[in-house]
């Protein structure tokens, strides 16, 4: 009776021991967030995108940013994602929420949605996600995302408005006469001062 009782405890403390262990190696839940390339006067795509968040169903998620170099444009939910989805906040002052509920649980890795802001300025902003509420065992750190607005590319000045880029040393070639066409040009002229100098003497010779 005492060798059944303390196998049974030591089978108790290894049920614990492993389940502690599941615990402890379980993967922490994230979220991650990428962005397309950003051109002042466009827009720039952000993906929102969760590690290891299965069993997750709902969440609300809140984003800020600077107003005066993002310009909200919307929000929609990843193509193929399972969810009804809310959006809300105040836009104009840089805070954007999007709550969402899985019509099944999520699977481990899972795109969740993606958001489109107008850049405004060149420099680096921050988007930054935080959660107002998430279902999970385990709540993902809150992610800030750096978005580096560049310059749009310039084209060179066109100088005669005829659809050209005239560089220094070949501009405006359709304007200025060649050298060989000018001198052409003079000596026929030359040419035909003589033929009538030529003509005018000789009749004055035969009379």
């Amino acid at each position: 009776m005492k060798l059944a009782k303390k196998m049974l405890a030591s089978a108790v403390a290894l049920v614990m021991v492993a389940a502690l262990a599941l615990t402890a190696f379980a993967a922490t839940p994230a979220v991650t967030m990428t962005a397309t390339d950003a051109i002042v006067g466009e827009t720039v795509t952000i993906t929102v995108s969760g590690k290891d968040i299965a069993g997750l169903e709902s969440a609300d998620l809140q984003f800020n940013y600077d107003a005066t170099a993002l310009e909200y444009v919307s929000v929609e939910q990843a193509a193929g994602a399972s969810f009804s989805l809310a959006v809300g906040g105040n836009p104009e002052a840089g805070m954007v929420t999007f709550s969402f509920a899985f019509v099944e649980a999520a699977t481990a890795d899972s795109d969740i949605c993606t958001l489109t802001f107008k850049v405004l300025k060149a420099g680096s902003s921050d988007v930054t996600l935080t959660y107002n509420s998430w279902d999970g065992a385990e709540q993902p750190a809150d992610v800030t995302l750096t978005v580096t607005g560049a310059e749009a590319p310039t084209e060179a000045p066109d100088d005669d408005n005829n659809g050209n880029n005239d560089n220094q040393n070949g501009g405006d070639q359709d304007k200025i006469p060649q050298t060989g066409e000018a001198g052409i040009a003079a000596i026929a002229g030359v040419m035909a001062i003589a033929a009538v100098a030529f003509v005018a003497t000789r009749k004055k010779d035969e009379e």
